[in-house]
């Protein structure tokens, strides 16, 4: 775990190095990245250190619809069920759709799993598969307004997956990014997780340039505080889309598979927190980060049978 670190008078951090989770004061608290369950216990301990009763919490924002990024969340609706989920009117589908969440719930498991065997927890509840309600669809544009001045601006930016949307409070400068300003494992790590598409993914990160924010909340790693290391680290990320397409071009180019690329590129990549991925899981998203890539560039590639 990390201890509560406090972004603004108004923001803090909490959750741990591999998952964040972060809690916004307004007249009521709104609770934004939703981690795996794995950290759901430990997140409710900083509740109590920072001095956030459930009592205060309206809303629960999910920033896009991977296990890694709402499962805290099941317990927090069963303890205060008045709260109210905020996510793209994208996942009302999905939410409800039981196949697809029990998926989502399997693979929150297996890393819950990975995280006892590695003794990073000693506990975490048992999550039976269910739908997800979805409170508050919101939108490009839409607004959570948690009172006192305290108002959340949503910007959609597709790539990591096609729901994904940012969260800004605009008068702080502060930018709830998630997942679409690619991987980052600090110092110096980026690789980039256009799963879903490599041109919606270039055009996500020039709008959340053009925001300029002061602080970079990632839904990974923690924070990056001010403007100019935000600059950086975000034109790193970008330029890591240039980097992936190019080692990719070259590999084809030059007679390797898509199958023997992706284990290269697994062997190479899954770090940090995607080592408690499954190994065929990290295959699996690197092969598709591969195809994304190769669809970007246009070339067809027969895969391995």
């Amino acid at each position: 775990m990390i201890p509560p670190a406090r972004l603004t008078k108004d923001i803090a951090l909490l959750g741990t190095p591999y998952f964040n989770l972060y809690v916004v004061k307004g007249e009521t608290y709104a609770i934004i990245e939703g981690g795996v369950s794995a950290v759901t216990y430990p997140f409710l301990e900083q509740l109590d250190q920072i001095e956030v009763p459930g009592e205060s919490i309206s809303h629960l924002v999910i920033l896009h619809s991977h296990f890694d990024h709402m499962m805290v969340f099941p317990t927090l609706r069963e303890r205060y069920p008045w709260l109210k989920v905020v996510s793209s009117k994208k996942n009302q589908a999905i939410f409800s759709n039981q196949r697809i969440m029990t998926k989502i719930f399997d693979s929150d498991r297996r890393v819950t799993l990975a995280m006892m065997e590695r003794g990073l927890i000693s506990e975490a509840p048992s999550l039976i598969p269910s739908s997800f309600p979805l409170d508050l669809p919101v939108q490009e544009g839409s607004i959570l307004d948690l009172g006192k001045g305290m108002k959340v601006r949503f910007i959609d930016t597709p790539g990591h997956s096609p729901d994904c949307i940012n969260a800004y409070i605009e008068d702080q400068g502060v930018l709830f990014c998630t997942d679409a300003a690619g991987f980052y494992n600090p110092p110096d790590f980026f690789r980039p997780n256009y799963w879903f598409n490599l041109a919606e993914s270039d055009r996500s990160f020039r709008k959340m340039k053009a925001l300029d924010p002061e602080i970079l909340c990632r839904g990974h790693y923690g924070v990056i505080l001010g403007r100019e290391p935000v600059r950086k680290n975000l034109e790193a990320a970008h330029q890591s889309i240039e980097e992936f397409k190019s080692l990719v071009l070259d590999r084809i180019q030059g007679g390797c598979s898509i199958d023997d690329t992706a284990r290269e590129v697994t062997d190479r990549f899954s770090k940090g927190f995607l080592e408690l991925f499954p190994p065929g899981d990290n295959l699996h998203l690197w092969k598709l980060l591969i195809r994304r890539t190769l669809e970007y560039l246009g070339l067809e590639v027969k895969e391995d049978p």
